[in-house]
């Protein structure tokens, strides 16, 4: 899962292993935007615990979660 993060929505990507492009969505960034989140990758057959997330924002760069343990990636340009 893609979740790129702006102030009023997040655009979102779901992928699979191979990188394709299983599905995308324009979520509120509350609470219905995250439930809408968790709903698209169960529809698609996947867990919380197992759809490694990454979120990309201007502020702080790209981060990954896998599962609950998150992973800062920073690129130097």
């Amino acid at each position: 899962m893609r979740v790129d993060w702006a102030e009023a929505h997040h655009d979102i990507a779901l992928v699979d292993d191979d990188g394709a492009l299983v599905a995308r969505a324009r979520i509120d960034t509350g609470a219905t935007g995250f439930s809408a989140m968790l709903a698209l990758i169960a529809e698609h057959g996947g867990s919380v615990e197992d759809t490694p997330i990454a979120i990309e924002t201007d502020k702080s760069g790209l981060r990954a979660f896998a599962g609950t343990a998150p992973v800062l990636l920073t690129f130097v340009t």
